[in-house]
Formats: structure tokens, sequence, C-alpha cells
């Protein structure tokens, strides 16, 4: 088993926030070049791009490249930056979505992924640990770094990534419970749609599929907190707000471990776990759910920053107190709809804007609204046949 610093994770997949930004804005960049142009099946990058697939089979993106530059972004990145912007129209004159846009799409798809798979999914059939979900995110979001929108309906994406992470976490599922959920969430997407986009997908990632979430690390720390805090020098770290002074007992930190959970939750649909690792993640969701039991009657607070000194007497304490406070910064925020997540304060007529808007400009579904207009205009003569055909 592939221990988290080793990971494809730490080495190859964290960014800082300007590097996110990077990357979409070229996903969307060589999208709207290659789709002004008509070039479907040519690559954007240079052939001394290793990371970038060939080209697509999938009746979304029809022949065009899927790309996975987002993995050696950092390398090549003054490359990059010093590309022709392209085209933000076109060829119809309709505008096409940009970078933020599609940002505040792929962020609502991702904040779906829980309600079609894992613990609170809708299907009873679909009901998988947490790590599913947040497996299935973590890969919607990297392939959206090196794609776009434009070219790769994030809907179909979306539900390969469920499916793809059901296989990666041993969880798997049958495709056809997918579609099943999909019909229930109103949003239906068939498994012939799936399987193609699933191999999307795994080219877009580079076929890295391990992914670290900050659940076990809540987990693991509680329990060390748990029996740590019970002995003569964790005993001084624990207070109560009602002014009891007694030992702590094993339901004493559920409350902020159940909190720190339900952080996580927000986490995984955000773009926090392309930015921090997960055990620091988890040890600062921890953080804020602690404050958060403050003044409570009978739940104990933690002197988190004791408790870390006294654990870990080796670590650089200072510089661990400045991550862990940016990281607890972020996670505040999350309430507020920042960060990517769209589990709270989403703007749905913005996002029936941008929806709007997409229709117009995207690559996929185009065959299908020609087939659509060649029907209507046939549409008196089948119309005829059924008519008679009802009669017999």
């Amino acid at each position: 088993m592939c221990e988290p610093k080793e990971s494809s994770q730490l080495t190859a997949w964290m960014f800082s926030l300007s590097e996110l930004a990077l990357c979409r804005a070229r996903a969307n960049r060589v999208a709207r070049k290659t789709l002004a142009s008509g070039s479907a099946g040519e690559s954007s990058s240079t052939p001394a791009d290793e990371t970038t697939s060939t080209a697509s089979s999938s009746k979304s993106s029809s022949n065009f490249p899927v790309e996975s530059f987002a993995r050696n972004f950092v390398a090549r990145r003054h490359e990059y930056e010093k590309e022709e912007e392209g085209p933000w129209e076109t060829t119809d004159g309709n505008p096409f979505v940009n970078p933020d846009e599609e940002e505040l799409l792929v962020s609502f798809y991702a904040s779906k992924l829980p309600s079609l798979i894992g613990p609170m999914a809708q299907l009873p059939r679909l009901r998988r640990e947490s790590k599913v979900p947040a497996t299935a995110a973590m890969l919607l979001r990297r392939f959206y770094l090196s794609n776009s929108v434009l070219v790769h309906d994030p809907k179909v994406i979306m539900v390969a990534a469920a499916f793809l992470a059901a296989k990666v976490e041993d969880a798997m599922t049958d495709v056809r419970y997918l579609e099943e959920g999909t019909n229930l969430m109103n949003a239906p997407v068939t498994s012939a749609e799936i399987i193609p986009a699933e191999i999307n997908l795994l080219s877009g990632v580079n076929f890295e599929l391990f992914c670290f979430h900050p659940y076990k690390a809540v987990l693991s720390i509680t329990e060390d907190m748990r029996t740590y805090l019970k002995s003569e020098k964790g005993k001084v770290l624990v207070k109560f707000a009602n002014g009891k002074d007694r030992p702590i007992v094993g339901q004493d930190l559920k409350p902020m471990h159940d909190a720190a959970q339900a952080i996580v939750n927000d986490v995984i649909v955000s773009d926090i776990p392309l930015l921090y690792p997960p055990g620091q993640v988890g040890l600062a969701a921890l953080m804020v759910a602690n404050e958060e039991q403050q003044g409570k009657e009978d739940i104990p607070t933690i002197d988190m920053l004791g408790y870390l000194s006294q654990r870990f007497e080796d670590a650089d304490l200072e510089g661990m107190t400045l991550v862990l406070d940016e990281i607890c910064k972020v996670l505040r925020e999350l309430k507020e709809g920042k960060h990517g997540c769209a589990n709270h304060e989403v703007d749905m007529q913005a996002l029936k804007g941008i929806h709007k808007k997409l229709k117009k400009c995207r690559h996929w579904g185009a065959k299908d609204k020609k087939k659509k207009r060649k029907k209507d205009k046939e549409g008196d003569e089948p119309s005829a046949k059924k008519a008679k055909t009802s009669t017999e």
C-alpha cells in the first residue's frame, strides 16, 4: 500500500491558489482555441508534453484530445503562460464560458456526488463509505484542471468519477445502478455514456488514482486524544465549561469528532484537497470543531496546541501552527461557499445563466441537437405512421 507522503497526490497533485487558477485558465484556453479552429483530434500540447493523452473516443468529446497537463504544470508553467489567449466567441458569435464560470459548474457537480454515491446516496444500492464520494470528487477536480466543460460534459464525467472511485476504493457497483441513481436525481446519464467517459477520466488524471482523505486523520487523532487526555500530562489540557474537574470519558470527544467529520464533508467537494495534505486538513478540522464546542455544557474544550506540543515534541511547532492557522481560516470560510464548496451559498440563478451560456458554445451535445432538428423537420411523416399504427 502506498504511503500518503510517497503518493502522486502529494508529489504531483498539490497546487497553490495561483496555480489552480492558471491550470483552469489554460484548460479553458485550449478548449476555446480547439473549438474555434475546428481541429478535432489534434492535441494542443507540444510533443514534449508526455502527459497529454491520445484522442478521446467518447461521444461527448468526439475525437477531441483529453489533456492531463496539470500533472506536470509547475515544470512547464512559464511556457504555458506565453501562449496566445485565443478567441472568446464561437464562429456564430456566441461567447464562450470563462474559467470562473467553468469552476462554478465543476463545483456544483462535485457537490452532487455524495447524493449519487456514498453514505447519503439517494439510491440505497449506491450507499458506500465516505471515502468513495471523496475520491470521486478529487478525480473530477483533477480532470477539470486540464480539461474543459466546453468539450467534456461535467454531468457525465461526474458519474464516471463515481463509477471509477467505487473501483479504486474496493466498493464496486454495477454501472446500471449509477444510471438508476442519476434518474432519481433527475439528471439521467446512460451506461453507454458512462463507460467512454471513464476512459477519458482515466487519461485526464494520468491514470493516478490513489487518493487520501482527511477522514482517517480525524479518526486517528481523536482516538489518540481519547487515550492521551486521560494521562497525567494530558489531563491539564482538558477544560469543561461548567467548571467540572473530571477525567475525560470516551463519549466526551464525540461532538468534536462529529463536527470535524461534517467539516470534512464540505472539504472533499471543494478545492482544499488540491491545496493541502489530508493529515493537516484533518487536524485543522478538529481544531475548528474544538472551537465550536466552547461554552457548551458538559462538553470538553481541548488545548489543541498544547496537545500538539506534547505529542510532537520534535516537530517545528511554530511552522506547524502557521500552516494550521491558515487552513483553519480556509475551513471556516467553507460555509460561505468559498474555495469551491458548493454545499453552501450556491447562486442557482448564476448557475442557470452559465448553463444557458454553455449550451450555445459547447461541443458535446451538438450532434444530438442536429438529430433532433432533423426529426422535427421530418415530424409530419413519422407522426402519420405512428397514428396509423395506433389505430391498427
